[in-house]
């Protein structure tokens, strides 16, 4: 086992956080239509092979650390899986989420030693490639310590991607039994429901994965690979086929989020007349939900571009009332901005430019649109 300076690692964990963060990048470029396809393609697998190189350097090296600070198992598990995963072995990531534990915290030290080192194992294994070996080593923990919810959720993930669902759903079972509120398996529950279309328990495993406190970074999972959003488009897509009218979420067990998200997606999707149905049933329930009414107006700005010129004036509306519910409402600014440059006001479309700027978090999403759309450039031109 090689050994590293603390300079060296503090080199090598920047180069690794700098990859990931050009993942993000990526994935923003991809969803704003800024790179095709294949060059998206290429260089993910570019970027993510380079920090799973990292992350073997950094994992394998001997560094003394305060048990304290040590690293926990699972966030090593969970890059190097997402190496994996996205680099083409399946569809979805994993990422650092929580540290290692069983619901045995009780076992000895020695014990716990030997688990932490056939999960350290299992993790370099899986990273590999070496899918039978690192369910094997998954095995070997749970012949030790048979509570530990970390082996038994990722040789469950492995073994569902591997096309043993059987075997994987017993694992999240069991995972779920000795520890309800383990972040991680929830998360691939979420995914296998998905998968079976079955989108009310993946809502309700999702909901569970909210409360079971789950990490920055695991949230940050969820969103990249738009988890909920698949939900709620689903389940919206569903219910507004069954009626000609809005949807009663609360009787639908629909949360406003799920609804919010979904509406947003059909947008995407141009489908208008669902994005809207879908922003309504949110004000339904919710009538000063600002980012439900920003997104019907930029809905009715999108729908009076494409040809029905007449609809600008509601949508004006819209999103005047959308910053009265909320004046720091990201999303009203942004497209506000879009609307008044459009209508040859451009002293009102800086303004709105100046109002998001001045917000203390100006999400990613209104920031790539701007870029994609280069609207500060028009403005100061």
């Amino acid at each position: 086992m090689s050994s590293l300076t603390d300079a060296e690692r503090s080199r090598l964990s920047e180069e690794r956080e700098h990859l990931l963060a050009s993942l993000d990048d990526l994935d923003a470029e991809r969803a704003a239509g800024d790179i095709d396809e294949l060059d998206y393609e290429t260089l993910r697998d570019d970027y993510t092979a380079r920090a799973a190189t990292l992350t073997r350097a950094l994992d394998g090296a001997r560094v003394k650390r305060t048990k304290r600070e040590s690293p926990s198992v699972s966030s090593r598990l969970l890059w190097v899986a997402s190496v994996v995963v996205v680099a083409g072995f399946a569809a979805w990531a994993m990422v650092a989420f929580s540290g290692a534990r069983g619901v045995s915290e009780t076992a000895s030290g020695e014990i716990r030693s030997s688990t932490v080192s056939l999960l350290n194992d299992a993790a370099a294994e899986f990273g590999q490639g070496n899918v039978d070996k690192a369910i094997e080593l998954y095995g070997d923990v749970l012949e030790i310590e048979q509570t530990n919810v970390e082996a038994l959720t990722y040789r469950g993930w492995i073994q569902y991607q591997s096309g043993n669902t059987a075997a994987a759903r017993a694992d999240f079972d069991d995972a779920v039994a000795f520890d309800p509120d383990y972040a991680d398996v929830r998360v691939f529950r979420s995914i296998v429901a998905l998968d079976d279309e079955d989108y009310e328990t993946a809502s309700a495993e999702i909901a569970a994965f909210d409360a079971a406190n789950p990490s920055a970074i695991a949230q940050n999972l969820v969103a990249q690979r738009q988890v909920r959003e698949r939900i709620g488009v689903a389940r919206m897509a569903e219910l507004l086929d069954e009626t000609d009218g809005l949807v009663d979420l609360d009787a639908a067990n629909v949360r406003v989020e799920e609804a919010q998200l979904a509406g947003e997606l059909f947008v995407q999707l141009e489908d208008p007349q669902r994005a809207i149905r879908s922003f309504d049933s949110v004000l339904l329930i919710d009538e000063n939900n600002a980012s439900a009414m920003a997104w019907h107006g930029w809905t009715l700005a999108l729908l009076a571009e494409s040809g029905v010129e007449e609809l600008f004036p509601e949508s004006e509306e819209w999103l005047d009332r959308a910053v009265a519910a909320d004046p720091n409402n990201a999303d009203a600014h942004v497209f506000r901005a879009f609307l008044f440059n459009r209508l040859d006001r451009p002293e009102e479309a800086r303004a709105e430019l100046a109002a998001f700027d001045a917000l203390a978090e100006q999400p990613a999403d209104m920031m790539a649109l701007l870029d994609q759309f280069g609207l500060r450039d028009v403005l100061t031109q």
